[in-house]
């Protein structure tokens, strides 16, 4: 037997010893399995070995590279955290500006004033605990993975696992910067996909990216996916404070009538921006397959509509209303849908501030050609980014196989009013990858199998797999944007002992 068939088998011993070479995914044997891991040191070894948490804060039973616990775990001091916080016995998390907070080691800003997480003022990186001094103040942390560009204010994180459909309304990062939620079991780790089109006005980098991952908590299992825009083509800035891009001054964008994007895509660039224009028609449209390449759901997704339920009056009314709609599939299958907007005006709670000049459906906060953040509303995400959950049965027995971005609609925009987009490396210079979440310990598979998430060492969009016999060997994420939309890259199979989770030596 060839080196690939002996590794490939390694894996199915493994995953027989937990009965998952059935032909049906079971989360109770799962549960089963990881409780056993609990009860045999509760140090995420099994009998295949030892699990993996993600690079980027994993929800495994702890970090891979680290050892550390995530958020939720019980800890008797702060170097046992993740988050470096212990707190009455348990890990907390590392609180977003604008959270409570008792002392200033709670904040990722370093910064503790009457009670609240506030920006820190800085004079170089060293000033705060992100390492990342922008403009004055401290900035979010600078993590690999996930989108790249600038603007993403002082909270954004790329995708972690264990943020489900319920932290939809959340300010941005806050989820993540605790690592996610612990009870979560990871099926198919975080992969980061990259996408472009004729017309992008920053060509040496994507036009846009997907960040997904499929998890179960206990009462749902789903796929969480993530799509942001390159702040080139069209960002959060509007009114009196929009971008430069948006040529305020009165000049237009090109004098070629049919724009910049090609025949059909819109005419000369608007000047300006108003919030008007985000709400009157601006969306995406995605196309979700199953494993065997078939499309199970496609859809468009409001960016933002009006909305008197909403504490600003406006928010995303996803797939039901606005200018969101479900072309193929079913609604009933989306759990819950984010857009950054929406998430900078309720969920940060951004309605009326003076970085707005008192009115943030009027004008944006005011910022700078790199996006600095404001003091006043530090959190804000000035890209378009949308974000959904789809329950993971809607793709039948074959499973979830990849997430597309078809083309995005942002009515004006930078760059022509519509931009299709198609698959394309992700640019080598963005940094490691975080290769997607750990499934280690009582949270998930790899506590019980030995087969874990991204660690350093893998490549972006690659796995780690610790095999029974102690074999450790870094493994293709499935549908991560493979040559040919292919499920796994050339000389690679995708298993289907493990109904498609995995991509394993050819033989």
């Amino acid at each position: 037997m060839n080196s690939g068939a002996t590794r490939r088998e390694e894996v199915r011993q493994v995953m027989r010893s937990i009965g998952l070479v059935t032909g049906v995914f079971s989360l109770a044997t799962l549960l089963w399995a990881a409780a056993c891991a609990d009860e045999e040191g509760n140090d995420g070894r099994g009998s295949g070995g030892t699990g993996s948490s993600s690079s980027s804060g994993g929800t495994g039973n702890s970090d891979s590279q680290s050892g550390r616990l995530p958020t939720g775990r019980a800890c008797s001091s702060a170097d046992q955290c993740f988050s470096d916080l212990c707190v009455d016995g348990e890990c907390a998390p590392v609180q977003a500006v604008g959270a409570a907070c008792t002392d200033n080691a709670q904040c990722s800003t370093g910064s503790c004033v009457s009670g609240v997480c506030t920006v820190a003022s800085c004079t170089d990186d060293s000033d705060c605990p992100s390492g990342n001094c922008a403009s004055g103040v401290c900035a979010g942390f600078i993590v690999g993975g996930g989108a790249q560009w600038i603007g993403g204010g002082s909270g954004y994180q790329p995708l972690v696992p264990g943020c489900g459909p319920e932290t939809a309304e959340d300010c941005t990062g806050n989820c993540e910067a605790g690592g996610g939620t612990e009870s979560v079991t990871v099926i198919r780790p975080v992969a980061t996909l990259c996408f472009a089109g004729e017309g992008d006005l920053t060509p040496e980098d994507p036009s846009a990216v997907i960040e997904q991952v499929i998890e179960a908590q206990v009462d749902s299992t789903y796929v969480h996916l993530r799509v942001t825009f390159d702040p080139s083509y069209v960002d959060n800035t509007y009114g009196e404070n929009a971008s430069a891009g948006w040529f305020p001054d009165g000049t237009e964008t090109t004098d070629d009538p049919e724009g910049p994007g090609g025949p059909g895509h819109g005419g000369p660039g608007k000047s300006g921006h108003t919030f008007n224009d985000l709400v009157g028609s601006d969306h995406t449209e995605l196309l979700l397959t199953d494993a065997t390449g078939a499309t199970v759901m496609e859809f468009h997704v409001d960016l933002v509509s009006e909305s008197d339920g909403s504490p600003c009056g406006y928010e995303t009314l996803g797939v039901n209303g606005g200018d969101g709609k479900v072309i193929t599939g079913s609604a009933d299958s989306v759990l819950a849908v984010a857009t950054s907007i929406s998430r900078n005006l309720n969920g940060c709670g951004y309605c009326a501030e003076d970085a707005c000049n008192g009115d943030c459906t009027v004008d944006s906060p005011a910022t700078d050609a790199a996006y600095t953040p404001s003091a006043d509303t530090p959190n804000w995400d000035y890209r378009q980014s949308y974000e959904v959950w789809i329950d993971l049965d809607a793709f039948g027995d074959a499973g979830f196989g990849q997430a597309y971005v078809t083309y995005t609609h942002a009515s004006p925009s930078m760059a022509g009013n519509t931009l299709d987009v198609e698959p394309v490396p992700c640019p080598p210079d963005w940094g490691e990858f975080s290769g997607g979440g750990g499934t280690g310990g009582s949270g998930g598979l790899g506590g019980a199998t030995g087969v874990g998430g991204g660690i350093e060492g893998c490549e972006p969009n690659w796995q780690y797999y610790q095999a029974s016999e102690g074999a450790e060997i870094c493994t293709p994420i499935p549908f991560s944007n493979w040559p040919g939309m292919a499920a796994c890259p050339d000389g690679w199979v995708l298993d289907q002992a493990s109904e498609g989770r995995y991509c394993l030596p050819a033989e």
